[in-house]
């Protein structure tokens, strides 16, 4: 796969999971096939119009795509569309079929498919062209359903202006006097007759158009079939998926309408024309980007970005899939499960999606796109070093040195880390680690030393070194940007392959035995995985269904910090104080530029996962007048406060993470609780929570 973190970047939405993921999956492919100029990166939208909106509302808030391909069903379609109008982000429909969508597109759409207005007509037109005379529509029971079989209707009427004579058209609500009844067996609405005798039964029927989803549309066949329907089965064109003949069954007599040429060829015209213009002049943006897609285009669009009448169209084709083609197997409600649902999109989740991903494991990342950053990376303050006087934390510290903090990394580099050098101070109880930490680190080539309260006063006058045995210094530490880390390990994982799942998850279901791990997603309902892995630091204890469910989480607890400004911080190190518990660090850049950031333990316990980028007059005294013992200069009253922030973590009982399956055998693999220090740790946390799951995947 090339190297992708460069290249432009267009936004794919569409089912990947749920009932109508075998859709979703022309999306991939062509992903697949057009991924060398442009980086496509997968929104599962699960065929949900409240889930594509906020999906549209995250895409744009993002700012970072060219362009949009997709949402595949119209509903969503309708839902996402204003949201990218509003913003001028182009928008490809290569599948969405519903009449009108394009009304109001104010010239930043295209679709790339016929629509059901056509469908209904050509569907009626072969159904004729077959000989059939005794001939009605039902639909699924879906709203998707009843609104193909108005237009099935009014096609209907176009062609004959009145319905038979003593025939009703029945509005799909339920029976109608002189429509064709619903057999007793049947729970689905009544049929409309097209054409065909006053009255009658099912069985006078020779045709049956079945609109509806594909799951919908298969079982009211076999219920109409087993209530002694013996005519043809014609379906609409969500039916047109392989999966479909084996949830029909053995059902004979029975056509599906399909795009001219079939729905991928449309797929793979819009990736082609969209990759074309954008490999041509990867800078396009908007209108410009949107004339270069149509002038690369294989059609003909409108004013209004319809295709040109005659471009495309509706073919009849019998329902089994063509010799070869291969039936996927259902997972759960007929939508293939993910390989691993990773919970979790701070840095630990995403660095586990980007590692599961790399791995061609099918990915899932669940996030909340509300707008509320409530992980804890969102408000980290970022110290990164590989000294840690637990020789297990220590031991993730310096994978994550080999991984992303080491040489290579000292500059800005894709995590903005800044080379600050990292001093740890150490008491009595700390002085065994601290030697042999050193020693450790120098033994992987990571330079650090020993220094004694002399040398580390004199070389940081900033500091005072009350209280302090030994130091730990580590000349090539320092801190880097949590959120632009995620974001970039969240990006790798897009690139790969993974989809993005905007919603929260309030459950797991993994009965003992089971195959499969049931993942309960609000808004969404169910999804199902292989394997989850549980990376929700401190909203762990509000998911139900597994070990940690509730207080054994652990707890969360407040983290503040602030920024202040005073000449005695020039040339301070980042600095972790094990005598007192304050921390600090230089900021170099950005937000409070040239000031030194100063945070103080906060003994308030159990609070709700989030962060303000605010503190109160109270929260700033607290922390002078604590780490001001540390760094004398805070209780000079020149010194300037720049601002500040606070977070949540979650902390364990033993004061160290949760990272392995949650119990032997499980189908969870748990990626949570560092109490307050897991960002430096998050690349090898990730590495192994990723280990975990594939142990998982290999096994099922």
């Amino acid at each position: 796969m090339p190297d992708t973190e460069f290249l432009p970047r267009g936004a794919v939405v569409g089912p990947f999971s749920g009932p109508r993921a075998a859709w979703g999956e022309h999306l991939e492919r062509a992903v697949e096939r057009y991924g060398t100029a442009v980086n496509w990166e997968l929104y599962d939208d699960r065929g949900e119009a409240e889930t594509a909106r906020q999906i549209a509302e995250a895409v744009v808030a993002e700012g970072r795509h060219a362009l949009v391909v997709g949402h595949f069903n119209s509903a969503g379609a309708a839902a996402a569309l204003p949201v990218y109008r509003a913003a001028g982000l182009p928008v490809l429909l290569p599948l969405a079929t519903t009449p009108g969508l394009l009304a109001d597109g104010a010239g930043t759409l295209l679709r790339w498919c016929p629509d059901d207005r056509a469908q209904a007509a050509d569907l009626l037109a072969a159904v004729r062209d077959a000989g059939h005379t005794r001939v009605a529509v039902t639909h699924d029971g879906s709203a998707y359903g009843e609104r193909l079989a108005l237009l099935v209707r009014d096609a209907s009427a176009a062609v004959r202006p009145a319905v038979p004579s003593g025939a009703v058209v029945s509005d799909g609500s339920g029976p109608a006097t002189g429509a064709v009844p619903v057999p007793a067996a049947l729970t689905g609405p009544s049929p409309d007759v097209l054409d065909g005798p006053e009255g009658g039964d099912a069985t006078a029927l020779t045709a049956l158009v079945v609109c509806g989803t594909h799951v919908g549309a298969a079982r009211a066949a076999r219920e109409w079939r087993a209530a002694g329907f013996e005519g043809a089965f014609w379906f609409t064109d969500d039916c047109a998926v392989d999966e479909f003949a084996e949830l029909l069954g053995p059902v004979a007599s029975s056509y599906v309408a399909r795009m001219r040429g079939g729905p991928e060829a449309h797929v793979d015209a819009a990736f082609a024309a969209a990759t074309a213009a954008l490999a041509e002049d990867p800078t396009r943006t908007g209108r410009t980007l949107l004339a270069a897609v149509r002038a690369h285009a294989d059609r003909g669009f409108t004013a209004l970005g319809e295709p040109e009448p005659g471009s495309v169209g509706w073919d009849l084709v019998p329902v089994p899939p063509a010799a070869g083609t291969p039936v996927p197997r259902t997972a759960g409600r007929h939508g293939r499960a993910y390989d691993v649902i990773v919970v979790g999109a701070g840095v630990v989740g995403s660095a586990t999606a980007s590692a599961l991903a790399r791995h061609g494991a099918r990915v899932a990342l669940v996030a909340p796109m509300d707008g509320r950053d409530e992980h804890a990376t969102a408000w980290s303050g970022g110290l990164v070093r590989s000294f840690e006087a637990d020789p297990y934390l220590r031991g993730l510290a310096l994978r994550s040195h080999h991984l992303a903090w080491g040489p290579a990394a000292l500059a800005p580099g894709p995590y903005g880390f800044m080379a600050t050098g990292s001093l740890v101070l150490c008491g009595d109880a700390d002085l065994e680690q601290a030697e042999k930490g050193v020693a450790e680190l120098n033994g992987a080539g990571v330079p650090a030393e020993l220094l004694d309260p002399g040398v580390l006063g004199a070389r940081f006058p900033g500091l005072s070194v009350d209280g302090v045995t030994a130091a730990v210094w580590e000349p090539q530490a320092g801190y880097a940007d949590p959120p632009r880390t995620a974001r970039v390990y969240r990006d790798r994982a897009l690139a790969h392959g993974a989809r993005l799942l905007p919603a929260r998850v309030r459950e797991l279901d993994a009965p003992p035995g089971a195959d499969r791990v049931r993942v309960l997603l609000e808004p969404g309902g169910p999804v199902e995985a292989f394997a989850v892995v549980l990376a929700a630091g401190g909203g762990t204890g509000e998911i139900a269904g597994h070990r940690l469910s509730g207080a054994d989480a652990g707890r969360t607890k407040s983290i503040r910090y602030g920024f202040f400004h005073h000449p005695a911080t020039a040339g301070l190190p980042t600095v972790v104080d094990m005598v007192s518990g304050v921390w600090g660090r230089p900021q170099l850049t950005g937000e409070a530029a040239g000031g030194y950031m100063a945070g103080r333990p906060v003994d308030e316990w159990d609070v709700p996962p989030g962060g303000l980028a605010t503190l109160t007059d109270e929260h700033v005294a607290y922390i002078r007048q604590g780490a001001a013992a540390r760094w004398p200069w805070l209780a000079d009253p020149a010194t300037r406060f720049l601002g500040g922030r606070q977070g949540v973590d979650l902390y364990t009982p033993h004061s160290r993470p949760h990272l392995g399956r949650e119990r032997p055998g499980s189908r969870i693999v748990l990626a949570t609780g560092w109490s307050g220090a897991g960002f430096k740790t998050a690349p090898a946390a990730g590495e192994l929570a990723a280990a975990e799951a594939l142990d998982v995947l290999e096994a099922t």
